[in-house]
C-alpha cells in the first residue's frame, strides 16, 4: 500500500519540476558538479535566483552540496530524477509535434 507521506513528497517533487529554471539546473548538473557562479554564467540567471532554486532542490534531496576550498559545488543527489525529466521531455515533444505516443507493452 502506498503511504500518504510518500505521495505527498512525490507531489512536491513534481511541483519542483514545474519550474524550467530548476530543470535547466538539474540538466547542467548531469555530468559534473558545478558552483553557483558557473550556473549563473551558463544559464544566464541571477545569483540570488540560482541560490534560491538550489536551496529548494537541496531541501528535497535532488541536489547535494560539498565545499571545496572557498567554493560550494553542487551535484545531482539522485540521477534518477533526470530519467523522469527525460521522459517528460519526450512526451512534450510528441505533444508539440502532434505525434502519437509509442511505447512497449510487456
Amino acid at each position: 500500500m502506498v503511504k500518504q507521506s510518500d505521495l505527498t513528497e512525490t507531489s512536491q517533487i513534481f511541483k519542483l519540476l514545474v519550474n524550467p529554471e530548476r530543470l535547466r539546473i538539474l540538466l547542467l548538473l548531469e555530468n559534473n558538479p558545478v558552483d553557483v557562479s558557473t550556473i549563473v554564467t551558463k544559464l544566464q540567471l541571477s545569483q540570488s535566483n540560482v541560490s534560491h532554486q538550489l536551496a529548494l532542490l537541496k531541501k528535497h534531496q535532488l541536489v547535494s552540496a560539498q565545499r571545496t576550498g572557498k567554493r560550494m559545488l553542487y551535484s545531482l543527489n539522485d540521477p534518477h530524477i533526470l530519467t523522469i525529466v527525460e521522459m517528460a521531455y519526450q512526451h512534450s515533444e510528441h505533444v508539440v509535434k502532434h505525434e502519437q505516443h509509442h511505447y512497449l507493452r510487456d
